[in-house]
């Protein structure tokens, strides 16, 4: 009978102690790792950190340029500002300067404006642009201004509304004759006719402080029929505002259409001008009536305001065609007679060009800015 014998393997006594060896050196290398890796990120935090700080050091230094931008701009414009028509930002020129997409078509007018590096942020380049509508605003200047860090990690915008007294209130509540003279002689020849607001004829306003005289002494005339329906507004402020809109391409075949037009020229008015909707000032000056006034051609339509500046003597509207008024004449005499075919009808013009939407307390003498008017971004 043969057995089989078991062969019995006995481990060695050192390998008990090479796993114990391994296991430790797998520990100490973890531990490495989580020790490498929590430094890594702690230094990983601390970069962050110090980025995120000199970010928002950037950021604060282009918001202070930003602001330093918008406050040269409004004492500049005060600067420039003497109480004249305008100031010379607006100047004669046509601005060449693009205005922003929100701001696009002609009845925006912007002029970029060139302030001068802050002593204090020597890295920060800074712009600022002053906006205004020639139409609905021209008295409100929008301060768009910003700033970027030279090596342009960072940008800031903020802009304001600035009021400059560049016209004035016109007078509350407004004057609906049909026709307003500074004297009181009024004469119609056959033909010509006067239209109150209700349709009846013959209805006129004359302004006639003192006398009932016809004539006054040229260079004592006080504009009585002016201040009337215009109130403190100038004839330099009516100048300017007109140039503003012909240099920067209103017209009245423009969208929107021009809506004031100052007049020099002494040759026959042969445009039609104005809509219920969209009235018209049109202002014929001392110059153009040097002689005479210059009539409206017949068939000429003006819906708005006409302004006759006789400078007080009657026979520079002697003999005078008015066309076809629709709003209201005003003339500083007296208007001896009409030509036939002249019809004026008084037609109240709640959307009459001069009278122009004022914030709450400005003082329409000083420039200020537009309470409320101050927030960060661009336009």
């Amino acid at each position: 009978m043969i057995r089989q014998s078991k062969l019995c393997t006995q481990s060695s006594p050192s390998e008990p102690k090479a796993q114990g060896g391994a296991i430790s050196l797998l520990v100490a290398i973890s531990l490495g790792l989580l020790a490498s890796l929590a430094s890594f990120y702690s230094a990983r935090s601390v970069l962050v950190d110090r980025l995120a700080s000199h970010n928002q050091r950037q950021a604060a230094q282009a918001r202070l340029a930003a602001e330093a931008a918008l406050a040269w701009a409004r004492a500049d414009l005060q600067r420039q500002y003497t109480g004249g028509s305008t100031p010379p930002i607006w100047g004669a020129a046509p601005s060449t300067t693009p205005c922003p997409a929100p701001h696009s078509g002609p009845r925006w007018q912007c002029v970029a404006m060139q302030p001068s590096a802050h002593p204090g942020l020597p890295d920060a380049v800074v712009q600022v642009m002053a906006v205004r509508d020639l139409i609905s605003s021209p008295h409100v200047a929008q301060l768009l201004a910003s700033a970027s860090l030279k090596d342009g990690t960072s940008r800031a915008q903020l802009q304001a509304q600035l009021f400059i007294p560049t016209i004035a209130p016109a007078p509350s509540p407004p004057n609906t004759a049909a026709v307003v003279l500074n004297a009181c002689a009024l004469a119609a020849n056959n033909g010509a006719t006067l239209a109150s607001t209700s349709g009846t004829s013959g209805t006129a306003v004359s302004v006639c402080p003192t006398s009932s005289s016809t004539n006054n002494t040229p260079g004592t005339c006080t504009p009585s029929a002016w201040t009337s329906v215009l109130g403190n507004i100038t004839p330099e402020q009516i100048r300017a505002w007109s140039e503003a809109q012909a240099h920067n391409g209103l017209s009245a075949l423009s969208q929107p259409a021009r809506s004031v037009y100052w007049v020099d020229s002494p040759a026959t008015w042969s445009q039609s001008l104005g809509t219920p909707e969209a009235p018209v000032l049109l202002v014929f000056s001392g110059q153009a009536c040097a002689h005479r006034c210059p009539s409206l051609a017949p068939g000429v339509h003006v819906v708005g305001t006409v302004v006759l500046q006789t400078q007080c003597q009657d026979d520079k509207a002697r003999a005078w065609n008015a066309g076809h008024i629709q709003g209201q004449l005003v003339v500083e005499s007296g208007l001896p007679e009409l030509q036939s075919g002249s019809h004026i009808e008084a037609r109240e013009l709640t959307a009459s060009p001069h009278r122009l939407p004022w914030p709450p307390g400005i003082d329409p003498r000083q420039v200020q800015r537009v309470p409320g008017s101050w927030r960060e971004g661009g336009p």
